[in-house]
């Protein structure tokens, strides 16, 4: 297994539902290799919420080993607004708003667009894409991720 697999599944069971586990990176950097954690909660991340899942899983993290006491940076990060959605919680934040979809093929004349999501479940995502509901199996969809407006 994978060093971000055995820390994912490893830390996952420490979080509770204020602070969510999104995803874990093992990632060689110009000053050696970073675990780093992205975490997400409403209303934003802080440095003090990223200082506190610090200090809630480095126990475990030693417990742990994932590296074989190889070294490694801990970075503790926002997931981010430009990430892809990847679990039921964060389509359902982001349900009745506009999201970015990218298609692994072209449906209806579109690969990329910019929709409102509706609903989704394992199976299937539907979106409000100019004022008609359109259903993409989920074998279609390469990501999705939060509409950004500047």
């Amino acid at each position: 297994m994978k060093v971000a697999d055995v820390v994912f599944e490893g830390i996952k069971p420490l979080f509770t539902d204020d602070i969510k586990l999104v995803e874990v990176e093992y990632v060689k950097r110009a000053d050696g290799m970073h675990l780093i954690v992205y975490i997400d909660k409403d209303g934003g991340v802080t440095i003090d919420d990223c200082v506190a899942v610090n200090d809630l899983i480095a126990d475990k993290l030693d417990e742990l080993n994932p590296t074989n006491d190889a070294p490694y940076l801990l970075d503790v990060s926002s997931y981010g607004l430009d990430k892809p959605l990847k679990f039921d919680w964060q389509f359902n934040k982001y349900k009745n708003k506009l999201v970015n979809v990218k298609l692994y093929r072209t449906i209806d004349g579109r690969k990329e667009f910019t929709a409102t999501l509706i609903d989704h479940n394992d199976n299937s995502t539907q979106f409000n894409v100019d004022d008609e509901n359109i259903t993409i199996n989920a074998t279609d969809i390469a990501y999705i991720t939060p509409y950004i407006e500047f």
